[in-house]
């Protein structure tokens, strides 16, 4: 077989996109990866061939051996990470795309491309600038930074300056029936908010999980313009203290979109500066203040009265913010149904990793290929994507890779806000997210799926792959919360998160690699069983299919916390 003129096979916008990459070693790579040449050579090269050839000698089983290349070629080092923002990520996203090209799916980003550009906003703090927590009032308290606290960088402002009477608020919780208020009887206008970043351990895990996540929200929203965010055990034992302070020594950057009028999108826009004290500053703070560290944390779980410290904070938080692009990757797979082609269901992935990050032992690795978070994931969604080009679903499917996940689900959260198909037509989300694939898989677990009518397909889906439908094996880890599924959930629309389960050894093989490999240097491809993967992509095929084929239009359980607290399709 030829392999040139190769470049008369291409588009142009890819000859262009790929003229810079002088290597020819890298771009054999590229090629070989994709798979695209045979494509390139029998299918671009060779225009007379038609649809049917294609679809008569197309593989109808999940493939091991396309999920492993997809893998490897974006967990390589020559990707440097695939961090949001770098030319290593938007490697990735063209690599995505050209797939999508390759199976025939219509572009569904923007002008008619694959690629959805999103405007972000990368801050961090400036490290040649001063910054710190200290009492100007009410006592006498040395506090070290690194050890005692830590700044948390700005959104809102470059230079973040609060001087204020800080304010103990418990968890920033207030119960939607009323029976709890840790705001009554406070008023927070130009305050301090000091509080444990939790919620009542008696709700349940995944509204738990969400109270917790907003209470910055709230904070904003009761007219606090600083908040100082205490350390409890619970939150020691998840992420510790020690492990957040040499993230921080490593200059990681926070991202968020940036909205129509050039503004950082925030949650909590009324907040100008933050910090987070280690159970050691912590103590030290509420002993000043009169009261006991121990006792308090006890009183916050069942609710305490909020009170005055007495005590003024300083918080000087100095950010550098930057404005840049990165793509998240769309593709549409029209329906075949006359009626109920109008409807969408998305597929999404997360497509970044963490990047390039400085260490301070000369003989470790700086590069996070991030192989299992999210390039499994990732390849799944791609596999996924062939197998139903080849038998199309009764309802349109949107195949998204997002970026900046790893920053907070910024990506998902600007797709699901601002959708390439119309927003009405958004009827459920499937989100892949680090399988951990390293063991042969007896059962899975589906995040949320019973909270909507997209649990019998989901079950019926899985049990037919002669597998078994789970319960969440750790629901205090609020999961369902903490991946880009959340963002539709947040727009109203049903959506799950599949994951294999603790069965036959997953349990140990789950626990090992997050504490030895989940985003450290170590996650690389050598360790996924790609068997395995396979045979997940197919689970998720079959569930995509399911769902895409409902006679009904998903929707949420009645009563459901969520689907009432989103009904009105957004948050």
């Amino acid at each position: 077989m030829r392999l040139l003129p190769l470049t008369a096979c291409l588009s142009p916008g890819f000859v262009r996109s790929f003229s810079d990459l002088t290597k020819l070693g890298f771009f054999m790579k590229i090629i070989a990866a994709t798979g695209l040449l045979a494509a390139l050579a029998l299918t671009a090269c060779n225009p007379s061939i038609p649809e049917e050839a294609h679809a008569a000698t197309a593989p109808e089983a999940a493939s091991a051996e396309k999920v492993e290349a997809h893998v490897r070629f974006l967990a390589d080092d020559l990707l440097e990470g695939r961090e949001a923002g770098t030319r290593g990520y938007d490697i990735a996203a063209l690599y995505v795309a050209e797939q999508f090209r390759a199976y025939g799916l219509q572009p569904g980003g923007d002008e008619d491309s694959y690629m959805q550009q999103v405007p972000l906003f990368r801050y961090q703090l400036d490290q040649a600038a001063p910054q710190s927590l200290t009492v100007t009032e009410g006592a006498d308290l040395p506090l070290e930074l690194g050890s005692d606290y830590l700044i948390s960088a700005s959104s809102q402002v470059e230079q973040g300056l609060v001087e204020a009477p800080a304010v103990f608020v418990g968890y920033g919780f207030i119960a939607p029936d009323g029976s709890r208020d840790d705001f009554d009887g406070v008023d927070l206008e130009g305050k301090i908010a000091v509080i444990f970043r939790d919620a009542p351990s008696d709700l349940n895990t995944e509204e738990r999980a969400h109270y917790s996540s907003t209470s910055y929200q709230r904070l904003s929203e009761a007219g606090a313009v600083g908040v100082v965010t205490l350390y409890h055990p619970v939150a020691q034992e998840r992420y510790s203290f020690e492990r957040r302070a040499a993230m921080d020594r490593m200059g990681r950057a926070s991202m968020t979109w940036v909205d129509a009028d050039g503004n950082a999108h925030s949650g909590a826009p009324n907040l100008q500066a933050g910090a987070t004290m280690s159970i050691e500053g912590a103590k030290k703070l509420i002993e000043a203040a009169g009261r006991d560290y121990d006792a308090l944390v006890e009183e916050t779980v069942t609710g305490t009265q909020p009170f005055e410290l007495g005590l003024t904070l300083r918080i000087e938080a100095n950010s550098t913010h930057e404005e840049i692009t990165s793509p998240n990757v769309a593709a549409i797979l029209p329906g075949t149904d006359e009626t109920l082609a109008g409807e969408y269901v998305v597929l999404s992935a997360h497509l970044d990793h963490e990047g390039v990050k400085p260490s301070f032992n000369p003989n470790e690795d700086t590069l996070f290929n991030g192989a299992m978070d999210n390039a499994s994931g990732t390849s799944a969604l791609l596999e996924v994507a062939r197998l139903l080009s080849l038998d199309p679903p009764k309802r349109s499917v949107v195949f998204v890779a997002v970026t900046a996940e790893e920053k907070g689900l910024v990506g998902s959260d600007y797709y699901a806000r601002f959708p390439t198909v119309p927003a009405e037509g958004v009827v459920a989300n499937v989100n892949l997210d680090m399988p951990i694939m390293t063991y042969e898989f007896d059962d899975v677990v589906a995040f949320g799926t019973e909270r909507s009518s997209l649990y019998e397909p989901v079950k019926a889906a899985v049990e037919g792959a002669g597998l078994t439908l789970s319960p969440d094996p750790n629901p205090d880890l609020g999961l369902f919360t903490r991946s880009d599924h959340y963002s539709w959930v947040k727009q109203g629309v049903p959506a799950t998160y599949l994951v294999p389960g603790h069965a036959n050894g997953g349990g140990e093989a789950q626990a090992k690699f997050l504490a030895e490999d989940y985003h450290r240097p170590s996650d690389e491809a050598d360790q996924l069983n790609f068997n395995a993967l396979a045979r997940f992509a197919g689970v998720k095929a079959d569930i995509a299919r399911s769902v895409a084929n409902m006679e009904e239009r998903p929707s949420w359980n009645e009563g459901d916390f969520f689907g009432d607290l989103f009904a009105e399709g957004g948050e």
